[in-house]
């Protein structure tokens, strides 16, 4: 008896059935909105965030007779200049009708991720430009922790505070929370522990909320996350808010798809930032 399989029928029939959906590309977390302070936009590429000096403490009176000496007031103030960033994809004609699935959707929303990821970096890196930092001398631990958070209690920084570290650090921070016998620590730490996948809330640890970024900048093998004063710290000023454009290039036989944004961001004080360094 002759059998006919599936070599003999390779010509006419599909070699491979594709999913019309692709899994989404990798992605570090980008969540650092939250505690930026933001400037008003304006008709100029540069916004200025003020700040007052500290004008010190009252005198003692001599008497009764004394007069009260009059003392001036100081300000300085840290801008933070709009430029421009972007991230273009071309998807041919051809491309797009050979592809499954909705190509135009994927192709967006992976230009938009991108324009989103460059904000994220540019602030990660100023994690690295805090002047005061504390060592863990190690990997990072949960006393490193409360260290940094006690230099800005030192430094009369007030709350709210927030912590943004890499996920390394974060991770040491779990392990030792998971091992730890110290009384204060048992049964409190189920949240911390559990993995929270990308979703960069890492969770609050002694009243700080900590999130996390693989974007954080390793110097010289140490990986340089941060706590500091929320809304105080760091500036943004958003000219052009992120953008999705698509565009027809006929003599390409393309659409382009172009993501933008215009904004700025600057460390507005550096005596309310503590650096937290670990190993990477």
């Amino acid at each position: 008896m002759a059998s006919t399989g599936a070599t003999a029928m390779a010509d006419s029939i599909y070699a491979e059935i594709v999913d019309a959906v692709r899994v989404r590309e990798l992605r570090p977390a980008m969540t650092s909105r939250s505690f930026v302070r933001f400037g008003a936009k304006g008709p100029s590429q540069v916004h200025s965030f003020p700040l007052w000096g500290d004008p010190g403490a009252a005198a003692a009176l001599t008497d009764d007779l004394s007069e009260i000496s009059s003392t001036a007031l100081s300000d300085t103030q840290a801008s933070a200049t709009a430029a421009g960033v972007g991230f273009r994809v071309d998807v041919t004609d051809f491309a797009r009708e050979i592809t499954p699935g909705n190509l135009y959707a994927e192709v967006g929303g992976m230009v938009a991720r991108s324009t989103a990821e460059k904000w994220e970096t540019d602030l990660a890196a100023l994690m690295d430009d805090f002047t005061n930092v504390t060592t863990a001398g190690g990997t990072n631990t949960p006393t490193a922790f409360l260290s940094a958070v006690s230099a800005l209690e030192q430094r009369d920084i007030p709350a709210p505070y927030v912590g943004y570290l890499d996920p390394k650090q974060t991770g040491e921070l779990r392990a030792e929370l998971a091992s730890t016998t110290a009384v204060f620590e048992i049964g409190k730490n189920d949240d911390l522990v559990r993995p929270f996948g990308d979703s960069g809330f890492f969770g609050t640890l002694y009243g700080v909320p900590i999130w996390q970024t693989s974007l954080v900048v390793t110097t010289s093998g140490q990986v340089g996350g941060g706590v500091f004063n929320s809304q105080d710290t760091i500036g943004g000023y958003i000219v052009i808010d992120q953008r999705l454009e698509t565009q027809r290039d006929a003599s390409y036989q393309a659409l382009e798809f172009v993501g933008s944004m215009w904004y700025g961001l600057v460390e507005i004080s550096d005596t309310r930032g503590q650096g937290l360094d670990s190993t990477a």
